[in-house]
């Protein structure tokens, strides 16, 4: 190391001596001064060959006189870039020493010795290749344009030239690239901000490194103070200034995508022939003509912002990315990275939430947990205790692991199958432990997720963050039989001659699960569509799919595929941590609601035109059998006909005696109760023997206390067994105001229903009286309430917030 700086260093000084004594190349430093541009716009081309976008920075530069540039930028350009600008002539023999003593002392390459004329050299004749004949050339041509031109001449030149990041070349399109406004308006900070970008613009982008950005303006400044060209209180103002950006947004068909795809080449090596940093390889991009051939399908994209579009309508409501791969593949075919990609006073408006968004998915992440337990010899109908909620020892750990189902409801007994379709919290702790974290996380990096998860048993309820981009990846896993594809996004770079610069590597999947299994995780995740919670993404073709919804509503999901696309929908808010309950949102959002109707909008359009076919049956070895799918065991007589599936079982597994039930025809269903008082549905639905639950919507057009949905819908059978399990929810409408009832003394579920079903929103906390960790002296059974707030009898609007404390327990 200490070798190879002190050589590079030693190089640069020689070829400066070599300038000095008159070695170079005329005709380079002509052409430099007459400023030659044979740039060529870039293309970010779609899988049909349509232009996404064009990449015409240079294009974009506005030349402007140096007048009208401020002095404050002026300024701190030299004092960023070349503190001795007006005393040198061309090279700095001084800083070039500088730099090479520091770069020895700090044992690698920190700070280069080129000036501002060389750098206009390098821009505009010789390139960046790194050899000693292109430095050579470097300081020759800025020796000679030191002799043509002047000082200001110079200034201005390499100012309406230099790349500022983000595709602006020049002060003036920086200005309205990054502050949306002319170059003459710049004030201190903004000025500053600009000179830091100058050393890494793609390291630095202030919209995707904001503190990286922020720390280069500081260095600006204090250099700029020990200039003399600013007073330490007019830096001190300055850097504590916002940044301040308001990025124009760029006139892109399927924006997010296209950034994603500049992120790709600015970031893996595996584009490389396209030049040796990012910077290089994005400049490239826009000024060598390159054409970058993508897999985006048009159709897809259309139909993902469509779907976006339709739900998430209102100005308030939440954001929502999605994105979608082919599974046979990996390629990315449609990607929608936030709610409105052009909205300048936005600052979030550009960030892409589908690829960088990494969020708990709650959940949504239970196939994984799936896969890994029958991998192991688990079985779709093996039945676990399924208790409104459970305490689990984990080894190494004092305290014990109290996970509570989402809907406060005690299940009984229940097979993994029926878990899976319902999302049952209680289940899926226990057998997290009994198959491991560590093999749950190893499953889901071998899957596609990219983010690094750690073997917690929280693991299986989702609480580690992953990407829209993750998720679908793992969907499309699944719909491939347990192949997985790494997602991808270009497929071929060619330069303006057609010559192939860069091709993605042959498809080549890589089996994460045997078959068997991944077609027994698809038959449960189905079930979650048919019947379950997911069944707002069914569509008219076979699907499979998860939901999920993190703690108190801060992030809804849809992941799910059919066997020819595989997605994932994300909705909540970028700064993360917000409640999607009313009056935040106009309704309390849920996997199951806006996520999955995205979905299948987005689905149902995509593959409008494509033929439907069923998920094909992997594994021939596997049994499939018609059972009655509310028992897991063999139709008899009276069997009603939806009850009846095909479901697929490893041999041995499968049922072998017929159902004693039902003993006669039964052609009950679930009665309609869409309009009526809220007392009428519940006296309807009991009279059926079903469980009722309530929730509340907030309706303006409907009087207080009328039904509004339900779920499942009016007309689905009703074996007697349904009868005992099935519970019915209930939307009713919502006051926009209520009185808080008094729930002091009840159990925590009951409490929790009654508040719920008048629009509260509750938070509960477990705590001692007296303030304590024992509850010692404590007279109350576990899971009472004996405190709320507000108060009862308080008047409070829908989805105002009331906390209960609970005693432990």
């Amino acid at each position: 190391m200490w070798s190879s700086v002190v050589t590079r260093g030693a190089l640069v000084a020689v070829a400066a001596a070599l300038v000095l004594s008159g070695v170079g190349v005329w005709r380079a430093a002509h052409r430099a001064v007459q400023l030659p541009s044979a740039a060529a716009s870039g293309q970010v081309l779609a899988a049909d060959g349509t232009v996404l976008a064009t990449l015409h920075g240079e294009q974009d530069r506005v030349e402007v006189p140096l007048q009208r540039v401020p002095k404050a930028l002026r300024d701190a350009v030299i004092a960023a870039e070349d503190a001795r600008f007006h005393e040198h002539g061309g090279v700095d023999l001084r800083a070039i020493a500088r730099a090479l003593w520091r770069n020895i002392r700090a044992g690698e390459v920190e700070q280069g010795g080129s000036t501002i004329t060389q750098q206009l050299a390098k821009n505009l004749v010789t390139g960046s290749e790194q050899t000693l004949g292109r430095k050579l050339r470097e300081a020759w041509t800025a020796v000679r344009i030191e002799s043509t031109l002047t000082k200001d001449d110079i200034l201005a030149r390499y100012l309406n030239t230099v790349y500022f990041g983000g595709g602006a070349y020049g002060v003036q399109a920086a200005a309205q690239r990054w502050f949306a406004q002319d170059v003459d308006d710049l004030d201190l900070p903004q000025s500053a901000l600009l000179a830091g970008l100058l050393r890494a613009p793609s390291a630095l982008d202030p919209l995707r490194h904001p503190d990286r950005a922020r720390a280069a303006r500081s260095r600006v400044l204090d250099r700029m103070v020990d200039e003399g060209l600013v007073t330490a209180a007019q830096a001190a103002v300055a850097d504590a200034a916002e940044l301040g950006v308001k990025p124009r947004p760029p006139d892109w068909r399927a924006p997010w995508f296209v950034d994603h795809v500049l992120a790709l080449v600015r970031t893996d090596d595996g584009f490389n022939a396209l030049g040796g940093d990012a910077d290089e390889r994005l400049d490239r991009l826009f000024r060598d003509g390159l054409r970058v051939e993508t897999t985006l399908d048009p159709l897809w994209q259309r139909a993902a912002e469509t779907a976006v579009t339709q739900v998430i309508n209102q100005p308030d409501d939440p954001y929502a990315a999605v994105v979608a791969v082919d599974p046979s593949t990996g390629a990315i075919r449609a990607l929608v990275g936030g709610r409105r990609y052009a909205e300048p006073d936005d600052p979030v408006s550009q960030f892409n939430l589908a690829t960088e968004g990494a969020r708990q998915p709650g959940s949504a992440f239970k196939p994984l947990v799936l896969a890994a337990a029958l991998a192991q010899g688990h079985s779709l109908d093996e039945t676990f205790p399924a208790g409104a909620s459970v305490s689990l020892a984990i080894p190494g750990q004092a305290e014990p692991w109290v996970v509570r189902n989402y809907d406060e409801r005690d299940h009984g007994e229940i097979s993994l199958r029926d878990a899976t379709r319902w999302s049952v919290n209680t289940v899926y702790a226990r057998l997290v432990l009994d198959v491991g974290a560590d093999t749950v996380a190893e499953l889901a990096r071998l899957a596609g997720v990219r983010e690094k998860l750690r073997p917690l048993p929280a693991i299986a309820l989702g609480a580690q963050e992953v990407t829209p981009l993750d998720l679908a990846a793992v969907q499309a896993t699944f719909a491939d039989g347990g192949v997985a594809h790494s997602p991808f996004a270009i497929r071929r770079v060619l330069n303006r001659d057609g010559d192939v610069l860069y091709e993605a590597p042959a498809a080549k999947g890589r089996r994460v699960l045997p078959a068997p299994i991944a077609g027994l995780v698809t038959e449960a995740l189905q079930d979650v569509v048919t019947a379950g919670t997911g069944q707002a993404a069914a569509i008219d073709r076979p699907v499979a799919g998860k939901t999920g919804t993190t703690q108190r509503w801060g992030d809804a999901w849809f992941a799910g595929y059919t066997p020819q696309l595989a997605a994932a929908v994300w909705v909540g808010f970028p700064e993360g941590g917000v409640s999607m309950t009313p009056p935040r949102t106009r309704a309390r959002v849920e996997g199951g609601g806006w996520p999955a109707e995205i979905f299948a909008a987005f689905a149902q359009a995509a593959l409008n035109d494509t033929a439907v076919t069923d998920f094909p049956n992997t594994v021939r070895t596997q049994l499939r059998i018609e059972v009655d799918r509310t028992r897991n065991c063999l139709p008899n007589a009276y069997t009603p006909p939806e009850l009846i599936e095909t479901r697929s079982y490893l041999p041995g597994a499968e049922p072998t005696a017929h159902c004693t039930e039902p003993t006669g025809p039964d052609g009950a269903t679930v009665p309609d109760v869409v309009g009526l008082s809220f007392e009428a549905a519940a006296r309807v639905l009991g009279d059926e023997g079903l469980v009722v639950q309530r929730r509340a919507e907030l309706r303006r057009d409907l009087p207080p206390g009328r039904v509004v949905r339900q779920s499942p819908a009016a007309g689905s059978p009703l074996s007697p067994d349904a009868r005992k399990r099935l519970p019915v929810t209930v939307w009713v409408s919502a006051a926009q105001e209520n009185t808080v009832p008094d729930v002091l003394g009840l159990p925590r579920a009951r409490a929790i229903a009654e508040l719920e079903a008048l629009g509260f929103v509750v938070d509960v906390v477990n705590a001692c009286p007296d303030g304590g960790a024992s509850c010692a002296g404590a007279r109350l059974r576990p899971g009472t309430v004996w405190e709320q707030r507000p108060d009862s009898g308080r008047r409070a609007r829908f989805g105002t917030e009331v906390r209960l404390s609970v005693y432990p327990g």
